[in-house]
């Protein structure tokens, strides 16, 4: 019987296996309290058309859950579109006036540690700022920094966002934290990727040579004024490194409304509903689905646009469960094309199946992302008729 009993070593894998289990566990929960934060700030500033007050309102939410969770009480965010413009910012020093605000942007950008982590996509780490160069002492801070972290929100090779966590005390930051911020980033990333998807586009002109990093001191859909682009790292051989790679060189049509990809006309639905989709976003159902249709986010909106409860839909087999049978082949195989990488988005319009079963029109819009490592379609859906 002895020689069955296992080892001092083999139990002490086993709880070290136990303890890797649980933290992985711990920090998924943090990042995914943090990701519900940040929708429900989505869909409580739905109610106002501005989108430079919904991404003020989001910068200033990711902060808050950021400070707690790393235990600051110093930090600076900027929020950039895809053309690598910055198009909100949080700073440490708090409110300044533009022309103030914007040069200290550009500073950072172009010699700190965020245009360090802009050009290497990955999270920089300073264990003490008296001793790296990358970090860059500004005159007049009413803050002390000795150590920081600065975290990169990418979108397959696009940089979202960049948040960076100052500490007065050097060594602060640590590996655990790093992990931490790092899961977050991806949550991070799904939210803006809805905002983004419901944002109206507009044709751009043709981009600047890369990198694009620029301040825009006016709301999104404004003129831009250019700052210089960041210095790029050499390596340790002298040369350059590589840049993010720079945006699609032809500009992009401005975006047909969700009805009109489907062939739709603009006209068949009442004048109300064509309004900007962010003044909306109280009446939409955010949702996130794995490959086979399985929810692993929805809303409440999206739960009682069908009759659920919340906790209901994650206990379907599959979003598919939503859609009438009439419906159900056109609709699975645009989500399966998407989540697969065959298209680059879905947009249908298709009657759904509510728990009481009656009928419902719904539209749903999605874009295929990736979360951790695994692809995801992630949109939003709206009831259509009365």
């Amino acid at each position: 019987m002895d020689d069955l009993e296992p080892t001092k070593e083999q139990l002490m894998q086993e709880l070290k296996a136990v303890r890797h289990e649980f933290e992985e566990a711990r920090l998924e929960n943090q990042a995914n309290e943090v990701q519900t934060e940040l929708l429900r700030t989505v869909l409580a500033c739905g109610e106002n058309s501005s989108s430079s007050l919904l991404f003020r309102a989001l910068a200033q939410q990711i902060l808050r859950s950021a400070n707690r969770l790393t235990s600051v009480a110093d930090s600076s965010l900027f929020l950039l579109d895809e053309t690598g413009t910055v198009i909100e910012s949080v700073l440490a020093r708090g409110a300044i006036i533009r022309q103030e605000r914007d040069s200290l942007v550009g500073k950072v950008l172009h010699r700190g540690l965020a245009g360090w982590v802009y050009q290497q996509q990955k999270i920089g780490i300073i264990s003490d700022t008296s001793l790296d160069d990358r970090w860059l002492q500004l005159s007049g801070e009413p803050y002390q920094v000795r150590s920081a972290l600065c975290v990169p929100v990418l979108r397959k090779t696009s940089v979202l966002a960049i948040i960076t966590l100052m500490h007065p005390e050097p060594g602060h930051f640590r590996a655990q934290m790093a992990e931490l911020m790092e899961a977050i980033a991806v949550r991070i990333a799904l939210v803006l990727d809805v905002i983004h998807c419901l944002r109206p586009r507009q044709a751009l002109p043709s981009p600047p040579p890369p990198p694009t990093l620029r301040i825009s001191s006016s709301p999104p859909n404004s003129s831009l004024s250019q700052v210089r682009s960041p210095q790029r790292p050499q390596s340790p051989s002298g040369s350059p490194l590589p840049s993010p790679p720079p945006p699609a060189s032809s500009p992009p049509s401005p975006s047909p409304r969700l009805s009109e990809r489907n062939g739709t006309r603009p006209n068949s639905y009442p004048r109300h509903r064509q309004s900007s989709p962010l003044s909306r976003l109280h009446q939409l159902g955010l949702y996130i689905i794995v490959w086979d249709g399985k929810f692993i986010y929805a809303n409440p909106r999206l739960a009682k646009i069908f009759g659920y409860k919340t906790q209901e839909l994650a206990a379907l087999k599959s979003m598919f469960s939503l859609v009438s049978e009439g419906h159900y082949d056109r609709v699975s195989e645009q989500v399966y094309r998407c989540v697969r990488g065959q298209t680059s988005c879905v947009s249908c319009i298709f009657q759904g199946k509510r728990k009481n079963g009656k009928a419902v029109l719904v539209e749903l819009y999605g874009v295929r992302t990736r979360f951790y490592g695994k692809p995801v379609l992630v949109g939003a859906l709206r009831k259509l008729n009365p």
